[in-house]
């Protein structure tokens, strides 16, 4: 998995507000998987970018690993339907169950309670 950060305003200095969201090579399924907690395949930005960091990916492993029994440039992406964040500053809660619990199938669910114990246990820690 591949922590993901867009700028919101990257024509503005002084906004260094941003979104995170989190892309999965899935080998076993040979796909690549978006969850973003806020967009979806609708969302012009997310797909521009995520698109340009796949890729990237795809051409420097292609180029690093020419000869490797697993290849990835034929490899789709698959934008998954995730749990809408129920406003715009919880994407990083959102992004971190991703990655504690993301297997390819069933999306963490992340609720307002959810996100309510996260901050706890990060606070705590």
């Amino acid at each position: 998995m591949f922590p993901m950060f867009q700028e919101l305003a990257p024509h503005d200095p002084h906004d260094k507000c941003g979104h995170h969201y989190a892309i999965c090579l899935d080998l076993k399924n040979q796909r690549f998987e978006v969850l973003d907690s806020m967009r979806s395949v609708a969302d012009a930005d997310l797909t521009s970018h995520a698109e340009f960091f796949i890729t990237n990916v795809k051409e420097t492993v292609n180029r690093h690993y020419e000869n490797s029994k697993v290849q990835i440039r034929h490899f789709p992406v698959e934008y998954v339907a995730t749990t809408n964040q129920g406003n715009t500053t919880d994407c990083g809660f959102h992004t971190l169950e991703y990655f504690a619990k993301w297997e390819g199938r069933l999306v963490p669910a992340v609720t307002a309670a959810t996100v309510v114990e996260l901050r706890k246990i990060y606070t705590w820690n």
